[in-house]
């Protein structure tokens, strides 16, 4: 038997015991689209009346998830022998820790899928875990593509990445996505959720000679986001601009430069950009 295998028979034999440790799992959303950013935060709250360390022990990793697709088929983590650094939970307190799903688990297919945090506790020998979260993977309506080539010295130079703008349905609004896969394997590198889109607007999309994505598009009246996407999918930055009238648009320079015309950088935040958890926010050692 694996150790996955294990875990879910534990999980299934033992009761929800909350008596020293009060687990819950809270997900940002229950829909994303396929190859994006799935935040989730796992609430851990010591009712032990005394200061704990949960730690790994043996086979046994304090931090874990039990997650299952469509059919009750188990899904296991890209690397069953990951390590956790012990983490001590004040009594009375409580921790908060907001992860990437995605990262650790592949759960980048569509269909329904179903998760709860798995929290092993040495004092008692037994794993605690959460109520169930439900969520769903679907997949956006294309908006543009354009497969380009990685240059000299990138990572995957000579290979080729196919570039896609998309239209997602979020349960509040419309938002546009940049995605950039290998075009040989197929393999989503990136997904970002990069600002709402209004409706019968046509978003602007620019290659520099770097290859990398430079997104434009209209966010409200007189105001546009600017993103910035490299070739591998590395998120390049996102800036606001400011348009007093008329549409303002990315042109390319006779000497193949891209700048914004029509339009003013502001030193306003933007609020769009991919919703990726911290590092420090991470109660994992991620694996690589």
């Amino acid at each position: 038997m694996t150790r996955f295998a294990a875990l879910i028979l534990l999980l299934a034999m033992l009761p929800a015991a909350r008596a020293q440790l009060d687990v819950s799992l809270e997900l940002k959303r229950h829909t994303f689209m396929r190859g994006e950013p799935m935040e989730v935060t796992v609430v851990i709250r010591n009712l032990a009346g005394k200061d704990v360390i949960l730690r790994d022990e043996g086979t046994h990793q304090w931090f874990g998830f039990e997650i299952s697709k469509d059919n009750d088929t188990p899904v296991g983590p890209y690397h069953a022998d990951y390590r956790n650094d012990p983490l001590v939970i004040l009594n009375g307190s409580t921790v908060r820790r907001s992860i990437d799903l995605l990262k650790l688990y592949p759960v980048s297919e569509y269909g329904s899928y179903r998760a709860r945090a798995a929290i092993y506790f040495h004092e008692t020998g037994k794993y605690l875990s959460s109520e169930i979260g439900r969520f769903d993977v679907s997949e956006g309506r294309k908006l543009w593509t354009q497969t380009v080539g990685v240059p000299r010295g990138r990572d995957g130079a000579g290979g080729y990445r196919k570039m896609s703008l998309l239209s997602f349905q979020q349960p509040k609004e419309m938002m546009l996505y940049a995605r950039v896969e290998d075009e040989g394997t197929g393999a989503v590198l990136a997904t970002y959720p990069i600002g709402r889109i209004v409706g019968g607007t046509t978003p602007g999309a620019e290659l520099d000679a770097e290859n990398t994505l430079h997104v434009f598009h209209f966010v409200a009246p007189g105001q546009y986001y600017l993103s910035k996407i490299g070739v591998n999918g590395e998120w390049l930055g996102q800036t606001v601009w400011d348009s007093a009238k008329g549409r303002a648009a990315v042109r390319r320079k006779p000497d193949g430069k891209l700048v914004v015309v029509g339009a003013t950088r502001t030193n306003v935040a933007p609020v769009g950009g991919p919703p990726v958890p911290k590092l420090s926010d991470r109660p994992v050692a991620l694996p690589k």
